[in-house]
């Protein structure tokens, strides 16, 4: 979450962090700085993306939430290496995981941060502070939930089929344009999309043999599984899913 320039310090419930809980905040820093070194060494960022549309049905088909490029993966390591932080125990927070000022390095942490999962998976510590670090680069919260694209390769050109979504500031955008620039469509490219699908035992992950605990996946899906995952449970009836009330038949499932 971001919030606009200000000082939160003038808030009483801001607080230094330290003992126990400011050791997992950094266990969280670190286990991220590990996690983007990584992606970097295996190449796992791409090209801006040049989307052009199309009423043909995909191909062979992949599926994502958010390519970030080079560029922006070393900007995010970098800036994720300076960041310290900050508590706020305001309970009419106890919603939020965690934010950031746009124009400080400082996390602010709140109590969900602290019963989040230590490991990279769905709404994870370090995926949370690669959410909020994003947003010192530019990232914004169109959305919340899970939004992914889909795209098949046509003669060296990405084709696929553009969506228009109705986003937090209550406007409608279009899909492939939103997850590029969405803080949460960033995180979920991390812990579901990247991240290992096996589990780490013995010393390596069984999905592919990487010995790094906190590491992404040199075997990554394409996202099929994420699908499954978020996808409707109930039937779509009355221009509207029974499940969630979710009105956007393509959609996944925040329910």
């Amino acid at each position: 979450m971001a919030e606009a320039s200000g000082n939160p310090l003038q808030s009483g419930y801001i607080r230094d962090v330290s003992g126990d809980k400011l050791k997992k905040a950094e266990e969280a820093r670190d286990a991220a700085v590990q996690i983007l070194t990584d992606a970097l060494e295996k190449g796992l960022y791409g090209d801006p993306v040049s989307f052009h549309y199309t009423c043909s049905k995909p191909i062979d088909s992949y599926k994502f939430f958010c390519i970030p490029t080079q560029a922006f993966l070393r900007d995010l390591l970098h800036t994720m290496q300076k960041v310290d932080f900050k508590e706020d125990q305001n309970p009419g927070k106890k919603y939020i995981v965690a934010y950031v000022y746009t124009n400080a390095f400082t996390v602010y942490l709140c109590e969900k941060f602290w019963g989040a999962p230590d490991h990279l998976c769905f709404d994870s510590k370090p995926g949370t502070l690669i959410h909020e670090v994003s947003h010192l680069l530019g990232t914004e919260d169109f959305m919340y939930v899970p939004m992914e694209v889909e795209l098949y390769e046509d003669h060296g050109t990405l084709m696929g089929r553009s969506q228009s979504i109705w986003c937090e500031d209550d406007e409608r955008h279009y899909r492939e344009d939103v997850t590029q620039i969405n803080a949460n469509s960033l995180e979920y490219e991390f812990e579901m999309v990247l991240n290992h699908k096996g589990g780490y035992m013995e010393g390596r992950y069984t999905c592919c043999g990487e010995t790094k605990e906190h590491s992404v996946c040199k075997s990554q899906s394409t996202g099929h599984e994420v699908e499954m995952v978020f996808n409707h449970k109930g039937h779509y009836m009355s221009s509207r899913y029974a499940c969630c009330g979710e009105t956007e038949k393509d959609s996944f499932c925040s329910g």
